[in-house]
């Protein structure tokens, strides 16, 4: 917002007036400058609120600060990351699957959301809708008697 030292030019593209590095409002326009200034900051502040957050284990407070984020900044791949992080931690790896593809979008070369999206994939697959079963590791093969007879596996 600064061109000169000691002055604030005002961010309002019809405006552009030079004011004092001190002014409260544009000479020019009256556009709140201070205000301006402060909600410009508004998105980092967010941020750092969500980085606190998760870092003191409220994942759901730190998810709504980067949502926020998300929401005032949609190109930030950084907060969308973070959140598809917390998605993630909070067990919902649709949101956190559909926040790193955003940032792919973007960013196609993005290592954390490559990482993120490959974390998903390499999970335990879903129920198969015909049989609702999910298959997390091999059955026990049939046992076999002493009298040669296939007895089924113990089940629990």
């Amino acid at each position: 917002m600064t061109h000169e030292p000691g002055r604030l030019v005002c961010p309002l593209p019809r405006c552009r007036a030079v004011n004092s590095a001190t002014a409260e409002t544009c000479r020019a326009c009256a556009t709140p400058l201070r205000a301006w200034a402060r909600l410009r900051a508004h998105p980092a502040n967010l941020f750092n609120a969500g980085l606190q957050a998760a870092r003191s284990g409220r994942t759901a407070t730190a998810r709504d600060h980067f949502a926020a984020v998300v929401h005032w900044c949609p190109g930030d791949a950084e907060a969308r990351s973070a959140l598809a992080l917390t998605c993630l931690l909070l067990d919902d790896p649709e949101e956190a699957r559909h926040h790193w593809g955003q940032v792919l979008t973007r960013r196609p070369n993005d290592a954390t959301a490559v990482k993120g999206l490959a974390h998903l994939d390499s999970r335990t697959p879903e129920p198969t809708p015909a049989t609702g079963v999910t298959v997390t590791e091999s059955p026990e093969p049939p046992q076999t008697s002493e009298s040669g007879q296939t007895e089924p596996a113990a089940t629990e």
